[in-house]
């Protein structure tokens, strides 16, 4: 019997070749796009996972306040807390402390290498974390003062190994920055996989950096610190944080360092990529919001794909009419039918799954592209969510929507009589009209939601790369200081010296230096005090000179810029500052004029206010504008120097920068980017989010497109007689699509009703997080159902002019 239906099935198919194919592709492209979305949300999803114990592993976080106001939230604390959190909580079993290496150089011999990413860990973090260790005592890596652990890609730079004999490379002594004291190389661990939060080519042991930084091990006043701790599985997160307020008033020194006090909490391991909007992150994170966001087109898409499937089924339903009724005239009960019927639902589902499979394979590479991720269809069906494999649940998915695609047409067609199909009588007949109009319904809403999403992530991220920023980075090359440079009594002149070579190529305007570029989360000063005043304020800071507000073209509103002069190599002998207008207001000047020569105090002694600039965003409009105080110091080894270029020869300057670079500080790696486009990679997530939506918007309105068409042809089978007559009667093609037209108009409009309300809140939630947004104007509601309308009016006016030309003796013949 089986045989026979599957036979039945395939000659069904292949009868009806147009049908099939775009039943067929339609499942197909909606799967393949399912699984495209998938695989990059769960890859997403499974930040952190790969730890086995990452279910019980949790970040310090800290909230610090002024008074009762938030100044500060984010996982920077003090290097005692972590220690002593668990040694107080025997829920703790396991805690380690991390702390950021900067730009660190690494000498081995004449090669030099400068790593961007690297921590200071105790040998517990080998203990928390799973990272793989391809060389190496694992239980014997970061004990030791002056050891270090490298990638494999580290290593390579630095020693020549042959194939993978990373082993060569233990007990081999490297220096770093300009350490006189070689440092061990213990081990060498598999380069750190994209899903993990934590992003570093090195670890150094935290007794190196104890070692020139006494105190830092413990201590409640220095706060440069990041903790992770590992609790008892099946611990209480809950009930550990509400002992912690007893915990803050017992150790925390807050009040004596900065006039601020901490409240402390956890976040979970697997929360921290997707659900962080903190201060002083260690790596880029993403955004749960738009992942599920994905997830949710994702789940749109396939029931799209089904309903496409229920209504070009039911669409064929006068043509199935008469074979259903022959088939019970000769015996065919019911139940064979539906069973013959779900086979053909069957086969139609398998079938797109082996189409799509076959797509992905061959789309792969340039969907991966198009995320920069190496994705596979094996790891997605390889990995699990909440404990099952991910295989099982898609498996599942794809029969269910499979049974109940195909059991609405199966009872449908299965229910025919057949004193009405062989009389012609059921031509009349409107049954699952209704249902069908409904899910057409559904699919223009949903369409009518997507394309309103699509332009509202487009204008946002287009508002915010394009909005004045107050700054002008357009032709800013950024060089790194160099890594290798002595601080001594010439170290100021030296750096005028430098800025006086490259201010010599014509090509180059200004040059200035920074400790921070934009983009960059600024380090916070406390308790900064105008005269008189009797609170103390949190301000923002950058440590710049005389040359950066004329490289950036900051507008000074009162007084004067740095001068050379307001430099000294001795920082107690600096005594000047500046502030932008947002500064000047929180400390209580009444303009920026009545600012000028004001004292201002903070870091145990008093500065003097010799200008304000205007207020500028220093990082992307989803912050805002924050008060910044600008300190004349220099800082070795890390600051940047911004060079404004006129745009003539680009190539031909950077070329004559390096050189000057070169010929002042030899033996340093000359490194720099531009900062139009460094400040623009801030929103590398936004624009990620936004191809990956519209690609897949886009389908789905494609697919939608399909379900469309089978209604219509349904519709055009139905009217075919009217159609004839009106065309006796003289009506014209136009007329004719006029009449067909307003039927899918009502939907339409019915769908619009739905969605636009839907579009505001939506758009409204999206639109939050964004400190600076696009105005919700009418253009978001109406141009959505205008393309929505258009769409269908193309995709039905296929059948329309197919019906209104067929010659009217055929129409009138045809019932």
């Amino acid at each position: 019997m089986i045989k026979n239906y599957l036979k039945i099935a395939f000659r069904t198919l292949t009868k009806n070749k147009l049908f099939s194919v775009v039943n067929i592709l339609g499942l197909a492209v909606g799967i393949t796009a399912a699984v495209f979305i998938l695989q990059y949300s769960f890859f997403e999803l499974s930040y952190d996972s790969f730890n086995k114990a990452h279910n019980d592993i949790y970040r310090v976080m800290n909230n610090r306040y002024e008074g009762e106001k938030l100044i500060q939230s984010g996982q920077i604390t003090y290097s005692a807390v972590g220690p002593q959190m668990a040694e107080d909580y025997p829920e703790i079993v396991r805690h380690t402390t991390v702390n950021t290496t900067g730009e660190l150089p690494i000498r081995n011999g004449d090669k030099l290498i400068e790593v961007s990413g690297g921590f200071f860990v105790h040998q517990s973090f080998f203990e928390m974390f799973d990272y793989k260790l391809v060389a190496g005592d694992r239980n014997n890596l970061v004990k030791d003062l002056f050891t270090i652990v490298l990638s494999e890609s580290s290593a390579r730079k630095l020693f020549d190994i042959s194939g993978d004999d990373f082993q060569s490379v233990v007990g081999k002594l490297i220096h770093l920055d300009q350490d006189v004291t070689p440092t061990k190389v213990t081990g060498v661990f598999e380069d750190v996989p994209g899903n993990s939060h934590l992003q570093f080519d090195v670890l150094v042991s935290r007794n190196t950096m104890v070692n020139f930084w006494p105190g830092s091990d413990y201590s409640w006043n220095n706060s440069d610190f990041f903790h992770y701790i590992q609790l008892v599985p099946g611990a209480d997160q809950k009930q550990l944080e509400g002992k912690f307020e007893g915990f803050s008033e017992k150790y925390f020194k807050g009040d004596e360092v900065t006039g601020t006090f901490e409240k402390f909490h956890l976040q979970a391991l697997d929360d921290v990529h997707l659900y962080s909007d903190y201060e002083y992150e260690l790596g880029q994170i993403g955004s749960g919001k738009m992942i599920w966001s994905l997830v949710i087109v994702a789940g749109f898409i396939l029931l799209m794909a089904w309903i496409n499937y229920i209504n070009l089924t039911t669409s064929r339903a006068l043509e199935r009419a008469k074979e259903v009724g022959i088939r019970k005239v000769v015996g065919a009960e019911r139940g064979q039918l539906v069973r013959q019927f779900m086979t053909e639902t069957v086969l139609v589902n398998f079938l797109a799954v082996v189409m799509a499979f076959t797509l992905i394979q061959l789309f792969q590479s340039q969907f991966n592209g198009l995320v920069a991720l190496d994705l596979s269809l094996y790891d997605l069906l390889e990995a699990k969510f909440g404990g099952i494999p991910l295989s099982a649940i898609m498996g599942t998915v794809i029969l269910l929507g499979t049974v109940l695609s195909g059991i609405y047409p199966a009872l449908i067609l299965s229910s025919y009589k057949p004193s009405h199909t062989l009389k012609g009588s059921f031509r009349k007949s409107g049954q699952g009209a209704s249902l069908r109009k409904g899910l057409v319904i559904f699919q223009f809403c949903i369409s009518t939601l997507l394309i309103a999403g699509t332009l509202l992530v487009y204008k946002q991220v287009d508002y915010m790369r394009n909005q004045e920023l107050g700054i002008e980075m357009d032709q800013v090359m950024v060089v790194s200081s160099p890594s290798l440079m002595d601080f001594d009594s010439t170290f100021v002149s030296r750096i005028a010296s430098f800025k006086n070579e490259l201010k010599k190529n014509p090509n180059v305007i200004e040059v200035g230096t920074s400790h921070q570029v934009f983009g960059q989360r600024l380090p916070r000063t406390f308790n900064v005090r105008a005269e008189g005043a009797t609170n103390g304020q949190m301000l923002n800071r950058i440590h710049a000179d005389y040359g950066f507000m004329q490289t950036y073209s900051i507008e000074m509103l009162a007084g004067r810029d740095f001068l050379e002069t307001d430099h000294h190599v001795n920082g107690n002998a600096v005594k000047n500052i500046l502030l932008n207008k947002s500064a000047s207001d929180l400390l209580g000047f009444e303009s920026p004029e009545k600012a000028i020569s004001k004292k201002v105090s903070f870091w145990g002694r008093e500065w003097f206010v010799v200008g304000i600039t205007d207020d500028f965003h220093n990082r992307s409009l989803k912050q805002t504008i924050e008060p910044i105080l600008f300190v004349p110091f220099y800082d070795p080894n890390n600051d940047y120097y911004s060079i404004k270029l006129s745009g003539q020869n680009i190539r031909e300057s950077v070329k004559a920068v390096e050189s000057t670079f070169n010929q002042f500080y030899s033996g340093n790696i000359f490194d720099y980017f531009f900062m139009d486009e460094q400040f623009d990679e801030q929103y590398s997530n936004d624009r990620l989010f936004g191809k990956v939506f519209n690609l897949f918007s886009l389908l789905a309105i494609l697919i939608s497109c399909l379900g469309l068409f089978g209604l219509a042809g349904y519709t055009a089978l139905q009217r075919t007689k009217e159609i004839g007559i009106r065309k006796v009667l003289g009506a014209r093609v136009v007329d004719v699509l006029k009449l067909t037209s307003m039927d899918f108009a009502k939907l339409v409009l019915i769908a619009s009703i739905v969605a636009i309300p839907l579009v505001y809140f939506g758009a409204q939630e999206w639109l939050a997080s964004y400190a600076f947004q696009i105005s919700l104007g009418l253009w978001l509601f109406i141009i959505p159902v205008l393309i929505v309308f258009a769409v269908a009016l193309i995709t039905i006016s296929f059948h329309t002019i197919k019906s209104a030309n067929r010659n009217p003796v055929e129409s009138l013949r045809y019932e």
